[in-house]
């Protein structure tokens, strides 16, 4: 474990639901839970409208905000993660602060004011889902903002003009007041050229793989906590599940299943950990162990850049000077073999979980 004065003080917004909406949400917090540089301070969870209602209304079945995974990720390590949800809908202008919605809905967004009040240096705050919650804090008090947000990794839009992506679509509004705020922004694209789901170029931060990889030899709890999660239980008795889930036909179907990630270099990178090959496969290292040891590395980088976002949340962007600008731009080595690298890593880093 990291020197708790050293280690990264860090919120989390996530569209973490049960049942999931998209069940990579689940893997990003394990991820953030098995680094230990982190100090996570806050789970906010973003939630939407319509993925709360079954369809018609909604979209296709009645799903909560992500709590009870919180807790029991909370009982898990033995540690209060504190989690409160944000707004339901869509921020109505780039300068909404949300304060007109209904009081359930406040929670986060106070939550990552009261945070950063708190904070004894400054908060890295990752986002994978939308915007809307640092947004709207922003709104309310943006000099707080500026100055205890160290930077926010962002995994959402795309690099080129196209249909706006996953994330950005949740809350267009959310995302151009993000790009216009000054901010410190590390942005991790989750769609390039070709879309959101191309494994190879140099941008792209997608890659995929099957549970039977990525879960292989967890702890019993820990493969319980993901069998509750992927499965979308609806036992009661979630602690007491956590004893006896991850076994049987359950986990056999889970396993069968496969699984696209986006965010996960982004956590690993704002953890200050690299790629690279080691004696006993690919593993995320500290990057002075990768410089030390020499390591063969599948480079990862951060470029910077001089980015304008436009009134339908294009982001326009080139490449700068250091120094110049706070914003950058994941860049990696092309290729499809990345993916194979990041599953082998991740596997292993899960496997570190405590308990």
């Amino acid at each position: 474990m990291a020197d708790s004065t050293s280690r990264i003080p860090l919120v989390h917004l996530t569209d973490l639901y049960h049942p999931a909406q998209d069940p990579d949400d689940q893997f990003d917090l394990a991820t953030v839970l098995a680094l230990p540089e982190y100090d996570l301070r806050a789970v906010i969870l973003d939630t939407t409208e319509r993925f709360r209602k079954a369809a018609p209304a909604g979209w296709d079945v009645n799903r909560d905000p992500g709590l009870v995974i919180v807790t029991q990720a909370s009982y898990l390590i033995a540690r209060a993660i504190p989690v409160a949800v944000g707004p339901e809908a869509p921020l109505t202008s780039v300068n909404d602060d949300a304060r007109s919605r209904p009081s359930r809905e406040q929670a986060g967004i106070e939550l990552l004011l009261e945070t950063l009040r708190a904070a004894d240096a400054p908060v890295v705050v990752s986002i994978v889902g939308s915007a809307r919650v640092l947004t709207a804090a922003f709104n309310r008090d943006p000099a707080l903002v500026r100055e205890k947000v160290r930077s926010v990794l962002l995994n959402a839009g795309t690099t080129v003009t196209r249909a706006l992506e996953w994330n950005v679509q949740l809350d267009a509004a959310a995302f151009i007041g993000l790009w216009r705020s000054g901010l410190p922004v590390h942005w991790y694209p989750c769609a390039t050229d070709k879309g959101a789901f191309d494994p190879k170029p140099e941008r792209g931060t997608h890659w995929s793989a099957s549970h039977e990889q990525l879960l292989a030899e967890l702890s019993p709890s820990w493969r319980a906590w993901f069998a509750y999660g992927l499965s979308g239980s609806a036992r009661g008795d979630f602690i007491g599940a956590l004893a006896d889930l991850g076994r049987g036909s359950v986990w056999e179907n889970i396993l069968a299943g496969r699984r696209s990630l986006w965010s996960t270099v982004s956590l690993v990178m704002g953890a200050g950990r690299g790629l690279a090959k080691t004696a006993h496969g690919w593993r995320f290292v500290p990057r002075s162990e990768i410089t030390t040891q020499q390591l063969c590395t599948w480079p990862l980088r951060l470029d910077p850049i001089s980015a304008k976002v436009g009134d339908d949340a294009q982001v326009a962007w080139s490449l700068a000077t250091a120094g110049e600008t706070s914003s950058r731009l994941f860049g990696r080595t092309p290729g499809a073999d990345y993916g194979a690298a990041m599953a082998e890593a991740l596997n292993a880093l899960l496997r570190t979980l405590p308990e």
